[in-house]
Protein backbone atom coordinates (compact mmCIF):
# COMPACT_ATOMS: atom_id res chain seq x y z
CA UNK A 1 0.00 0.00 0.00
CA UNK A 2 2.53 2.24 0.72
CA UNK A 3 4.27 2.05 -2.14
CA UNK A 4 1.14 2.57 -4.45
CA UNK A 5 1.00 5.71 -2.35
CA UNK A 6 4.89 6.65 -3.22
CA UNK A 7 4.47 5.58 -6.58
CA UNK A 8 0.73 7.71 -7.37
CA UNK A 9 2.49 10.96 -5.47
CA UNK A 10 5.31 10.62 -7.64
CA UNK A 11 3.42 10.43 -10.77
CA UNK A 12 1.83 13.46 -9.54
CA UNK A 13 4.40 15.09 -8.52
CA UNK A 14 5.85 14.45 -12.27
CA UNK A 15 2.76 15.37 -13.86
CA UNK A 16 2.43 18.83 -11.91
CA UNK A 17 6.22 19.89 -13.16
CA UNK A 18 5.77 18.96 -16.85
CA UNK A 19 2.64 21.17 -16.02
CA UNK A 20 4.69 23.87 -14.52
CA UNK A 21 7.86 23.49 -16.85
CA UNK A 22 5.50 23.52 -20.12
CA UNK A 23 3.48 26.87 -18.49
CA UNK A 24 7.11 28.69 -17.89
CA UNK A 25 7.15 30.46 -21.21
CA UNK A 26 4.79 31.07 -23.72
CA UNK A 27 4.85 28.30 -26.56
CA UNK A 28 1.95 29.43 -28.72
CA UNK A 29 2.35 29.33 -32.63
CA UNK A 30 2.65 32.52 -34.06
CA UNK A 31 2.69 34.22 -37.13
CA UNK A 32 5.69 36.35 -38.28
CA UNK A 33 5.51 39.40 -41.32
CA UNK A 34 8.18 41.96 -42.55
CA UNK A 35 9.02 44.38 -44.88
CA UNK A 36 12.61 45.61 -45.06
CA UNK A 37 15.21 46.84 -47.54
CA UNK A 38 18.06 44.14 -49.53
CA UNK A 39 21.58 45.43 -50.05
CA UNK A 40 22.48 43.51 -52.51
CA UNK A 41 25.77 42.02 -52.62
CA UNK A 42 27.82 44.47 -55.40
CA UNK A 43 29.30 41.13 -57.35
CA UNK A 44 25.56 40.30 -58.59
CA UNK A 45 25.32 43.69 -60.57
CA UNK A 46 21.50 44.62 -59.62
CA UNK A 47 20.40 47.39 -57.22
CA UNK A 48 18.74 47.37 -53.75
CA UNK A 49 15.85 46.36 -53.51
CA UNK A 50 12.60 46.00 -50.84
CA UNK A 51 12.04 42.45 -49.35
CA UNK A 52 9.25 40.70 -48.08
CA UNK A 53 8.91 38.01 -45.31
CA UNK A 54 6.37 35.96 -43.91
CA UNK A 55 6.88 33.46 -41.24
CA UNK A 56 5.25 30.62 -38.80
CA UNK A 57 7.58 29.62 -35.81
CA UNK A 58 7.39 28.93 -31.72
CA UNK A 59 9.29 29.34 -28.60
CA UNK A 60 11.09 25.91 -28.05
CA UNK A 61 12.15 26.50 -25.07
CA UNK A 62 12.22 30.35 -22.41
CA UNK A 63 14.94 31.76 -25.05
CA UNK A 64 15.25 29.61 -28.07
CA UNK A 65 12.71 29.93 -31.27
CA UNK A 66 12.61 28.60 -34.39
CA UNK A 67 11.02 30.01 -37.11
CA UNK A 68 10.10 28.62 -40.60
CA UNK A 69 10.21 31.64 -43.19
CA UNK A 70 9.74 32.98 -46.88
CA UNK A 71 11.29 35.31 -48.37
CA UNK A 72 11.07 37.41 -51.86
CA UNK A 73 13.12 40.10 -53.53
CA UNK A 74 12.69 41.67 -56.85
CA UNK A 75 15.47 43.85 -57.88
CA UNK A 76 16.77 45.59 -61.45
CA UNK A 77 19.87 45.07 -63.11
CA UNK A 78 21.81 48.84 -63.36
CA UNK A 79 23.26 47.80 -66.71
CA UNK A 80 20.07 46.73 -68.07
CA UNK A 81 16.71 47.56 -66.60
CA UNK A 82 14.72 45.75 -69.12
CA UNK A 83 16.01 42.41 -67.66
CA UNK A 84 14.04 40.72 -64.89
CA UNK A 85 15.69 39.45 -61.97
CA UNK A 86 14.01 38.06 -59.03
CA UNK A 87 14.96 35.88 -55.70
CA UNK A 88 13.27 33.68 -52.90
CA UNK A 89 13.27 31.08 -51.02
CA UNK A 90 12.61 29.19 -47.47
CA UNK A 91 14.70 29.01 -44.42
CA UNK A 92 14.40 27.43 -41.15
CA UNK A 93 15.43 30.36 -38.87
CA UNK A 94 16.63 29.64 -34.91
CA UNK A 95 16.88 32.31 -32.56
CA UNK A 96 18.30 32.65 -29.29
CA UNK A 97 16.55 35.38 -27.32
CA UNK A 98 18.57 37.26 -24.59
CA UNK A 99 15.50 38.08 -21.93
CA UNK A 100 15.80 40.21 -19.04
CA UNK A 101 12.75 40.04 -16.09
CA UNK A 102 11.07 43.30 -16.05
CA UNK A 103 11.73 44.39 -19.35
CA UNK A 104 9.41 43.56 -22.50
CA UNK A 105 11.78 43.92 -25.32
CA UNK A 106 14.70 41.51 -25.89
CA UNK A 107 17.97 41.21 -28.23
CA UNK A 108 18.62 38.52 -30.09
CA UNK A 109 20.77 36.25 -32.21
CA UNK A 110 20.24 34.66 -35.60
CA UNK A 111 20.88 31.40 -37.32
CA UNK A 112 19.58 30.31 -40.14
CA UNK A 113 19.75 27.90 -43.24
CA UNK A 114 17.72 27.32 -46.05
CA UNK A 115 17.01 27.25 -50.02
CA UNK A 116 17.34 30.31 -51.99
CA UNK A 117 16.33 30.42 -55.95
CA UNK A 118 17.08 32.68 -58.54
CA UNK A 119 15.48 33.99 -61.87
CA UNK A 120 18.27 35.68 -64.02
CA UNK A 121 17.71 37.28 -67.49
CA UNK A 122 20.65 37.88 -69.64
CA UNK A 123 21.54 38.13 -72.91
CA UNK A 124 24.68 36.01 -74.40
CA UNK A 125 28.10 38.16 -75.04
CA UNK A 126 28.00 37.63 -79.11
CA UNK A 127 24.59 36.30 -79.10
CA UNK A 128 21.23 36.07 -80.25
CA UNK A 129 19.48 40.01 -78.59
CA UNK A 130 16.39 38.09 -76.97
CA UNK A 131 17.16 37.73 -73.13
CA UNK A 132 17.48 34.08 -72.31
CA UNK A 133 16.81 33.17 -68.93
CA UNK A 134 18.37 31.47 -66.19
CA UNK A 135 16.38 29.15 -63.05
CA UNK A 136 18.77 28.27 -60.75
CA UNK A 137 18.26 27.36 -56.73
CA UNK A 138 21.26 26.58 -54.36
CA UNK A 139 21.45 26.13 -50.46
CA UNK A 140 21.45 29.38 -48.34
CA UNK A 141 22.64 30.64 -44.80
CA UNK A 142 21.83 33.51 -42.73
CA UNK A 143 23.20 35.15 -39.75
CA UNK A 144 22.12 38.18 -38.13
CA UNK A 145 20.65 40.19 -34.96
CA UNK A 146 17.80 42.11 -33.45
CA UNK A 147 15.29 42.95 -31.28
CA UNK A 148 11.75 41.63 -30.52
CA UNK A 149 9.20 43.14 -28.12
CA UNK A 150 6.83 40.43 -25.69
CA UNK A 151 3.64 39.26 -26.37
CA UNK A 152 2.18 41.31 -23.23
CA UNK A 153 0.17 43.53 -26.40
CA UNK A 154 -0.62 40.71 -28.35
CA UNK A 155 1.48 41.68 -31.27
CA UNK A 156 4.63 41.58 -30.94
CA UNK A 157 7.33 44.01 -33.14
CA UNK A 158 10.78 42.79 -34.39
CA UNK A 159 13.14 44.84 -35.72
CA UNK A 160 16.38 43.01 -37.44
CA UNK A 161 19.67 43.21 -39.28
CA UNK A 162 21.29 39.45 -41.15
CA UNK A 163 23.31 38.82 -44.06
CA UNK A 164 21.87 35.93 -46.16
CA UNK A 165 25.02 34.37 -48.18
CA UNK A 166 23.71 32.41 -51.14
CA UNK A 167 25.77 30.03 -52.73
CA UNK A 168 24.81 30.50 -56.20
CA UNK A 169 27.94 29.72 -58.78
CA UNK A 170 25.84 29.71 -62.01
CA UNK A 171 25.06 33.90 -62.20
CA UNK A 172 25.79 34.76 -65.73
CA UNK A 173 26.13 38.42 -64.56
CA UNK A 174 29.15 37.92 -62.65
CA UNK A 175 30.63 35.22 -64.84
CA UNK A 176 33.99 35.97 -66.75
CA UNK A 177 34.08 37.64 -70.51
CA UNK A 178 32.79 41.09 -70.53
CA UNK A 179 30.55 42.77 -73.31
CA UNK A 180 31.74 46.58 -74.59
CA UNK A 181 29.59 47.72 -71.08
CA UNK A 182 31.48 45.71 -68.76
CA UNK A 183 28.92 43.39 -68.34
CA UNK A 184 29.31 40.65 -66.89
CA UNK A 185 32.21 41.69 -65.05
CA UNK A 186 35.16 39.41 -65.14
CA UNK A 187 35.16 37.13 -61.47
CA UNK A 188 33.20 33.90 -61.02
CA UNK A 189 31.65 34.54 -58.06
CA UNK A 190 30.26 30.79 -55.49
CA UNK A 191 28.38 32.57 -53.17
CA UNK A 192 26.42 36.38 -52.77
CA UNK A 193 26.17 38.19 -49.41
CA UNK A 194 23.26 40.25 -49.05
CA UNK A 195 22.72 41.79 -46.41
CA UNK A 196 18.68 42.71 -45.42
CA UNK A 197 17.35 44.79 -42.95
CA UNK A 198 13.48 44.67 -41.90
CA UNK A 199 11.08 45.59 -39.53
CA UNK A 200 8.42 43.54 -38.62
CA UNK A 201 5.50 41.56 -36.59
CA UNK A 202 5.01 38.47 -34.36
CA UNK A 203 1.68 37.71 -33.94
CA UNK A 204 0.62 34.55 -31.61
CA UNK A 205 -2.25 32.31 -32.34
CA UNK A 206 -4.78 31.25 -29.55
CA UNK A 207 -5.13 31.91 -25.85
CA UNK A 208 -2.41 33.61 -23.45
CA UNK A 209 -1.02 30.67 -21.58
CA UNK A 210 -2.21 30.68 -17.76
CA UNK A 211 0.99 30.76 -15.43
CA UNK A 212 1.28 27.97 -13.32
CA UNK A 213 -0.06 28.59 -9.75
Amino acid sequence: MKIRLLSAALLAGMAVAQVASAQDFDDRWYLSGSAGYNLQDEDRRTDDAYALGLGVGKFISPVWSVEGALNYQNPSFKHNSDLLWSQYGVSVDLRRHFISEGRNWSPYVLFGLGYQRSEEEYVPTGGTTSPLQREDGNLAAKVGVGVQSDFSRRVAVRAELATRFDFDDQSYAAESGTDSSGYPHQMEESYFSDVIASIGVVIPLGPEPTAPV
